[in-house]
């Protein structure tokens, strides 16, 4: 999962404006009524391609990528404590291979074209002022076009507790249990930070489910642009169709940790268009059988990475 994915899918229901009831004089303000949550969608896309990357091994061969990730979904407010996040996505990924000989004779273009559609829900709930409880589940089918579609899923889900210490600051803890196709399910920790330093900077480390898991510092320049450096975790399982030549009904494994450079302008609260650019620092891809053993694996080169949200 680029990019990013990264930005984090918020689970606070958006504050809605409510006219203020008006006593004596026209001109007066009245008694101020707080906003009420209310349900309200959000829409995100990302563009994003690894360049051109040589082969670390003796094969020397070279790989490309292309994707193009959209994601729409619902924030729902089921009571003043808690939320839920509904979230349909997709994923399309293009490969180019050139002269790639490092999975063996026969297998220097094991694929063109994936994809991967997801489902994913979250929620939130405030315990009390200082203790909220988080988490979620997700299902994906990921593979080439006319891959086995009972062979392409994959599940996970995460359950954590956050700590906020004040408005500014929250720390937390998740289990995140990760699937994976042909391989054990991955069970782990990990910890969550959001912290708004001051006025300008601000730390965000723990991102989950429909967005990449990673962290970020950010700089607001202005109340319209901002800069920062996000580093994260992009994995992708992509099964194979069973005609494949390279491996029929196997999986290609694309693990990458980009490290980008964000510009993001943002003329309203509601929108944003965040530009990125910097390097996958270690990315490796992987080819297994359907009984889940390597059939060969290697590691790029650092390359360059581009993306726009």
């Amino acid at each position: 999962m680029s990019g990013k994915c990264l930005s984090v899918l918020l689970l606070a229901g958006l504050a809605a404006p409510t006219q203020a009831q008006g006593f004596g004089q026209d001109d007066d303000p009245g008694l101020y009524i707080a906003p009420a949550k209310e349900l309200s969608f959000f829409a995100h896309a990302q563009g994003d391609a690894y360049l051109p990357a040589r082969s670390a091994g003796r094969q020397g061969g070279r790989v490309a990528s292309y994707g193009l990730k959209t994601r729409i979904g619902a924030e729902i407010p089921v009571d003043d404590d808690t939320d839920v996040t509904v979230v349909v996505g997709q994923t399309s990924m293009g490969y180019d291979f050139r002269s790639w000989n490092d999975f063996g004779p026969g297998r220097g273009d094991p694929i063109d074209y994936g994809l991967r559609l997801e489902l994913a829900s979250i929620f939130s709930h405030q315990i009390d002022e200082d203790w909220s409880l988080f988490g979620g589940a997700y299902v994906t089918t990921s593979g080439e076009v006319e891959a086995l579609f009972d062979d392409s899923f994959t599940y996970g889900g995460s359950l954590g507790l956050k700590h906020h210490f004040h408005e500014e600051l929250s720390v937390g803890l998740a289990i995140v249990v990760f699937g994976q196709m042909e391989d054990y399910t991955l069970v782990f920790p990990m910890p969550t930070l959001n912290w708004q330093i001051d006025n300008y900077w601000h730390i965000d480390i723990g991102k989950t489910l429909t967005e990449l898991p990673g962290a970020e510092i950010t700089y607001k320049i202005n109340d319209v642009w901002s800069v920062g450096v996000s580093a994260a975790l992009d994995i992708y399982q992509f099964r194979l169709e069973d005609d494949n030549n390279a491996l029929a009904n196997g999986v290609l494994e694309d693990e990458a940790v980009p490290v980008y450079f964000m510009t993001t302008y943002s003329p309203e609260p509601n929108f944003s268009v965040t530009g990125l650019i910097g390097s996958a620092f270690y990315r490796e891809l992987t080819l297994r059988n359907n009984s889940g053993n390597k059939v060969g694996s290697q590691r790029l080169e650092p390359n360059f990475a581009l993306g726009i949200n």
